[in-house]
């Protein structure tokens, strides 16, 4: 059975490659395309795959890993002259837009499913991080405003590692290792903000250090330079999770130092081999991840968790940033596309299975419509991403 599964993905692998120009133009993304797949493979191998909640203890590794490259890597190409003159964009959607976006949600969920106020805390939580590589598309185009492509790109970096602290906390008030306290919350977020601050800063100079003694004395080979990011990546993020810190934005914030301070000809080519690693092993959680989601979707017909997740990714997102653009002096069209780009994608599967991990009665449902809303985003976002980005070059050559 398994060779069946891996013969389609191999497959599918190999069409995505030979036509991903022509895939694109017809809107279809990768994770479109592989999600797809894992939702075929799922309802084709119902009988003989179940996904269990043992399982997740396997896969969150791999996922969480997979998560530090891609952040890692989308901070070392960040421009940060442009987002030093724009730093006001993702400021505003962090300290305002996100913790509004949370509110919202845990309101909704609580009138709409029913949820208590601290399971609808947490399913509103799982789902505000914003993962840019599902809008890829329209953050490498170059017609596209760099303040904008930017803003995308440090919102979703950053608010990955300011979700999990507090979906950490809201997880032991429930199993009652903690109390409710603005006070416990604080201290949890000062604590692994700080250490991995600390971290990155300290374990990016001797990175930088390490390659550049390397290259000096002629270390380097063409063969291992694909590795040379992902190690740091890996060794960095699970550095600061052993020292109980946000391994995310250990990782976002590294490769915003090497962006800076690392400065040679051949670190462009460095981050474009660990993107294509991270890149091939998103597109097999993807699969995944529609192969878990065939079977979600089996179990639960509830019209209200469907509609959540439109509302999810539509109006409990673009109102918070709406208002939280209130000050800025940009125009309506990059207020709407700043509000619109935020997909549901890794970090909210990572606290999805970190949920299942934790095995704590009544959470099902948020599992459920938690792979809802990703499901949506994936498609609602990267149906979207190519139409977007036209709009703005038909807009300069106006």
């Amino acid at each position: 059975m398994e060779d069946y599964a891996l013969a389609c993905i191999g497959v599918a692998i190999f069409i995505y490659s030979i036509s991903v120009r022509q895939l694109n133009r017809a809107e279809l993304t990768g994770p479109i395309w592989f999600v797809s797949l894992g939702c075929v493979l799922g309802w084709w191998f119902t009988d003989a795959w179940h996904f269990q909640i043992q399982d997740s203890a396997l896969v969150l590794p791999i996922i969480e890993i997979t998560l530090a490259i891609v952040l890692f890597s989308d901070a070392a190409k960040t421009r940060l002259r442009v987002l030093f003159h724009s730093y006001q964009l993702p400021v505003l959607m962090l300290l305002v837009a996100l913790p509004l976006t949370m509110a919202f949600g845990t309101l909704l969920a609580h009138w709409l499913l029913g949820l208590s106020w601290l399971h609808a805390a947490l399913l509103a939580v799982i789902i505000s991080p914003t993962d840019a590589a599902l809008c890829k598309g329209f953050i490498t185009k170059k017609n596209v405003p760099a303040k904008l492509r930017e803003a995308i790109n440090i919102e979703s970096g950053l608010n990955d590692g300011l979700c999990i602290p507090v979906f950490v906390f809201l997880l032991a008030v429930m199993v009652g290792q903690t109390q409710a306290s603005w006070f416990e919350l604080l201290g949890l977020f000062a604590k692994e903000v700080g250490i991995a601050l600390l971290l990155s800063g300290v374990l990016t100079w001797l990175a930088i250090t390490a390659i550049v003694a390397a290259h000096k004395r002629h270390l380097f080979a063409l063969n291992s330079s694909p590795f040379v990011f992902v190690g740091i990546a890996m060794a960095i993020f699970s550095c600061t999770q052993l020292l109980h810190g946000s391994g995310f934005i250990a990782v976002f914030v590294s490769g915003l130092l090497f962006d800076r301070f690392y400065q040679h000809s051949f670190k462009e080519q460095l981050i474009e081999d660990s993107e294509h690693i991270a890149d091939f092993a998103t597109l097999l959680i993807w699969v995944l991840f529609g192969v878990i989601v065939s079977q979600t979707v089996l179990l639960n017909e509830q019209p209200s968790a469907w509609l959540y997740a439109l509302l999810a990714v539509s109006v409990t997102r673009i109102v918070p940033v709406l208002i939280s653009l209130l000050p800025t002096k940009i125009d309506i069209q990059a207020k709407l596309t700043l509000a619109w780009f935020g997909p549901k994608g890794l970090a909210s599967v990572v606290l999805t299975l970190m949920l299942l991990q934790a095995n704590i009665e009544g959470t099902e449902l948020i599992a459920q419509v938690a792979a809802y809303t990703i499901l949506l985003s994936v498609f609602l976002h990267g149906l979207s991403t190519r139409p977007i980005a036209l709009r703005f070059l038909q807009k300069k050559s106006d």
